[in-house]
């Protein structure tokens, strides 16, 4: 089972998993909105920034949980 497939299942399985998905892709359309902003402002800067380690948590915590997943099948 590789990578995109053991996601899939997770999202489908895995209802903690699924929400960490959901809000981590969310944030992701939000930073690319924001850094399409032109001028870009120094408190527009720090906002994409918290939301970047906001989306980096939620990557972190999805990780994990692919890696236990992994470990467990192998």
């Amino acid at each position: 089972m590789n990578r995109e497939e053991i996601v899939e299942k997770l999202c489908r399985e895995d209802p903690q998993f699924r929400e960490w998905k959901e809000k981590h892709d969310e944030l992701d359309k939000k930073v690319a909105k924001l850094e399409k902003h032109h001028p870009m402002t120094h408190d527009l800067q720090l906002e994409i920034e918290k939301l970047k380690k906001e989306k980096l948590y939620y990557k972190d915590l999805m990780e994990r949980r692919i890696a236990e997943f992994m470990r467990s099948k192998g």
